[in-house]
């Protein structure tokens, strides 16, 4: 496995909601207040990218030049509370993205417009301590192992002084034919989820989920997975340290998966330097929020996501080796508060990748080199313009067409609104 130092910027775009709109009334018995709210967000961007598609023709590399595309995305958020505390929580998004915030790039731009459900639950509070929800549940556990489908879930959530647990149950997969009568032929998760807090400044906590396919008509993804995540405050240095674990049936390759990441900022007047250093092992990839402007961060301007495993090269074509290969990831963010109003983020990024196959296909990504930057201008309390600026230099390994090594620079102007 090759040493390697790398440095980028992890790139996370949260917004807030301010509900506008609010019909009800008040239980007179109770005193508790009902009613519907209804939040949520709107994007308009432009996005542009030099040479994201390269191929070889007649063993001449070429690429596409200069492609752009235009998209819009409107979320909006439903909160409905009950008497008693009982709630009702809903997201629609209409740009037939689904739960993925904004397009990735499509090599056309041409999205048709679609109204899609981000999630949509229930929350039934039983007593003090103990909570249900159930429904179409996002999983938000962190930027490196956070995501997944949508799938039904029911959670029973406890919560005492320091502690809270989460046992679940998800239902990924329920078929409806003939066969499942006959033999479960269903994907099922169990899991649970433990948060402790301690000493004020730090939080420790747990995903661990055992997936129970029985699917026959599709290849076993049974196994155990999860990731440890401890965060918190020492002085004025915030700290992050989190490991993940797939088995090699999970994530479909020879073997286990592993991967991981530090994290350092300094808390300082106007201005926080990061550094983040992390890898990913025998095919391992985090979760596509996490990373950079050009390597992972779920852009439009994203080339790589962070991990390395790939069935086929640039061309499209199966290349002749393993699937597990490995990662080693640093980074060095400096961001600065410019004004009230205004805010600059620089990054830069080295990153190596190894291959457990002695025998490498050529035209398999070697390293890579990211230089870009965030600009915010806040117009508004509730309308901000972002622009990410984003040059990426790949290396690949001896026999790659030289078009693969042309740099990759990719931009996007984002206005968002939110309500």
């Amino acid at each position: 496995m090759k040493k390697v130092l790398v440095a980028g910027a992890a790139l996370m775009l949260a917004g807030s909601t301010v509900p506008v709109a609010f019909a009800g009334n008040s239980g007179s018995d109770s005193g508790d207040a009902t009613g519907v709210s209804i939040s949520g967000d709107a994007t308009l961007y432009y996005a542009g990218g030099i040479d994201y598609e390269r191929r070889t023709v007649n063993n001449i590399g070429e690429a596409n030049g200069y492609n752009d595309f235009f998209a819009t995305r409107v979320g909006l958020n439903f909160d409905a509370v009950a008497l008693g505390g009982a709630s009702i929580h809903a997201r629609l998004y209409f740009d037939d993205q689904g739960f993925n915030d904004d397009p990735i790039w499509d090599k056309s731009g041409d999205n048709q417009l679609g109204v899609s459900t981000d999630y949509a639950y229930m929350q039934v509070p039983l007593s003090k301590n103990f909570t249900i929800k159930a429904g179409r549940l996002p999983l938000s556990f962190s930027p490196f192992y956070a995501g997944e489908i949508r799938p039904t879930r029911i959670q029973l959530i406890y919560k005492s002084g320091n502690l809270k647990l989460v046992p679940w149950l998800g239902v990924v997969s329920e078929d409806e034919s003939d066969l499942d009568n006959w033999d479960d032929n269903d994907f099922m998760q169990y899991g649970i989820i433990p948060v402790i807090t301690f000493d004020n400044d730090w939080t420790a906590k747990g995903f661990f989920r055992y997936n129970d396919d029985a699917r026959t008509v599709a290849q076993d993804r049974s196994g155990f997975e999860g990731s440890v995540n401890v965060s918190g405050m020492a002085g004025n240095i915030a700290l992050t340290a989190e490991v993940s674990y797939k088995a090699a049936d999970v994530q479909g390759t020879d073997d286990d998966g592993i991967g991981g990441y530090v994290q350092a900022s300094l808390n300082m007047p106007g201005f926080t330097p990061t550094i983040i250093a992390g890898m990913t092992q025998n095919g391992f990839m985090a979760w596509r929020d996490f990373g950079f402007v050009m390597v992972g961060g779920n852009e439009t301007t994203t080339v790589v996501d962070v991990g390395n495993r790939a069935d086929r090269d640039r061309y499209g074509d199966i290349v002749a080796r393993e699937k597990d290969g490995d990662l080693m990831f640093g980074a060095l963010v400096f961001k600065h508060d410019i004004s009230d109003r205004f805010s600059a983020q620089g990054n830069l990024l080295y990153a190596s990748y190894d291959y457990d196959n002695d025998t490498v296909a050529q035209g398999e990504l070697d390293s890579a080199v990211e230089v870009s930057g965030i600009f915010n201008y806040a117009l508004s309390d509730s309308t901000s313009f972002e622009y990410k600026l984003g040059y990426l230099a790949p290396t690949y390994n001896d026999g790659a067409p030289d078009v693969l090594e042309d740099a990759y620079i990719g931009h996007v102007l984002r206005m968002n609104i939110e309500f």
